[in-house]
């Protein structure tokens, strides 16, 4: 399958991409904190989304691996809801 000849640095990228287009768009957005919500929720799920479909097509998806991407992701919302919990 052509996926599987793309380069794992390519994969890095897209995540790296996601996080830092993701990170600069919730600083844009400071004014209205639910669409920062929105906006984190979205940009982690897509960072978990292409680290497991990266795993899958080079055969080493794992239950370990599907848990440590949503685990990382849960322990960044959970870092932006601390740093802004004075906006509750």
């Amino acid at each position: 399958m052509i996926l599987e000849r793309i380069p794992h640095q390519l994969y890095y990228l897209l995540e790296l991409l996601a996080l830092t287009l993701g990170f600069f768009l919730v600083f844009l957005l400071s004014t209205n904190f639910i669409l920062q919500l929105l906006t984190i929720g979205i940009m982690l799920s897509l960072y978990t989304l292409i680290g497991i479909v990266h795993h899958k097509i080079h055969h080493t998806l794992k239950l370990k691996v599907v848990v440590e991407y949503i685990l990382v992701s849960a322990v960044l919302f959970a870092a932006f809801l601390f740093l802004n919990i004075s906006k509750f």
